[in-house]
């Protein structure tokens, strides 16, 4: 293999960097936020599939507790997500900052 061709082959792994690990719900996550485990999977679950069929989902630490709150309802309708669901990932959000 010439060089260049290595080259580029580097630059372009070396560009590819992970998608940052959201980080699941779990027991300790639970009673820091005082949510149940039940809806913050839940949320979770909503928030990893349906978010990311438009983008990548964001880490919820990446984001205010108050821009949460105004984008979560636009991105939900946009998605055409139940009110239920919205709740649940608005929560797991917020559980999944702290």
């Amino acid at each position: 293999m010439k060089k260049p061709a290595i080259a580029l082959l580097i630059a372009v792994a070396a560009g590819c960097a992970p998608a940052p690990v959201i980080p699941a719900p779990d027991a300790a996550m639970a009673a820091k936020s005082g949510e149940k485990l039940p809806t913050l999977q839940k949320g979770y679950g909503v928030y990893t599939t349906q978010c990311s069929r438009c983008h990548e989902p964001m880490m919820p630490s990446d984001v205010s507790d108050e821009d949460w709150h105004i984008v979560t309802p636009g991105m939900a309708w946009n998605a055409g997500i139940s009110e239920a669901d919205e709740a649940a990932v608005l929560k797991y959000i917020l559980a999944a900052k702290q």
